[in-house]
């Protein structure tokens, strides 16, 4: 939805793909979260037999509050073998296990990160001018959407002796279990079929459309 980000990736885009005489490029300022309402998205090959690849890169898939909503809804025009290739920060252990997870999860054990916090904290030294002081930690949650997942929230303390401390919830990050995200998708309709560790704590995966849906009790047709 930002205009400076959009003109930036197509140029990008474009540049990249330039020795490739069927590539075409173009961009379009929407919500991804309204992606079936874009209906030019998809009618220059509804009817012809190119296979579309959706992916969601660069955390986009952690950083959303109920990941399977999105991925049900905004992917409903999507047509029988079209791909879906998602990236993945791992899981540092199960769920189930708060000590184990801020044990081992590399940002509950290095604490917040500069970057983050000096990113994070522009829009409330905007917006708060009785602001003296902005400390962050993480806040874990382990009731997510997905099964076997966790996510971290980035909350910043915004302290000041005018009034009383305030908090605000500024970011959050998601980490999956491969293979619990896997069955969930599997019952939207989407089949894996291919994956790719990287950078140590996360992964690449690419699923494929299925012809139907099979819901968690039933069983895929097997050769």
């Amino acid at each position: 939805i930002s205009q400076p980000l959009l003109e930036c990736a197509y140029r990008h885009a474009a540049d990249a793909l330039s020795h490739l005489a069927n590539a075409q490029v173009w961009g379009i300022q929407c919500d991804f979260h309204h992606l079936p309402l874009y209906a030019e998205l998809f009618e220059s090959t509804k009817d012809r037999p190119h296979r579309r690849l959706f992916c969601m890169l660069g955390g986009t898939l952690a950083n959303l509050d109920h990941e399977l909503r999105v991925l049900h809804q905004s992917l409903l025009d999507c047509q029988v073998d079209d791909l879906l290739l998602l990236d993945l920060p791992l899981a540092r252990a199960p769920c189930t296990d708060r000590a184990e997870i801020k044990r081992h999860d590399p940002l509950f054990t290095a604490g917040m990160p500069a970057p983050y916090a000096a990113w994070l904290a522009c829009p409330l030294w905007r917006h708060c001018p009785q602001a003296e002081e902005i400390d962050f930690h993480w806040e874990l949650e382990t009731q997510c959407p997905i099964p076997g997942s966790y996510a971290l929230h980035a909350v910043a303390t915004v302290k000041s002796a005018l009034r009383a401390d305030r908090q605000f919830s500024l970011f959050r990050v998601g980490r999956y279990d491969p293979n619990q995200l896997t069955l969930c998708l599997r019952d939207l309709g989407w089949e894996e079929i291919g994956a790719m560790l990287y950078g140590g704590d996360h992964s690449l995966r690419l699923y494929r459309k299925q012809s139907r849906v099979y819901g968690p009790t039933q069983a895929r047709p097997t050769s």
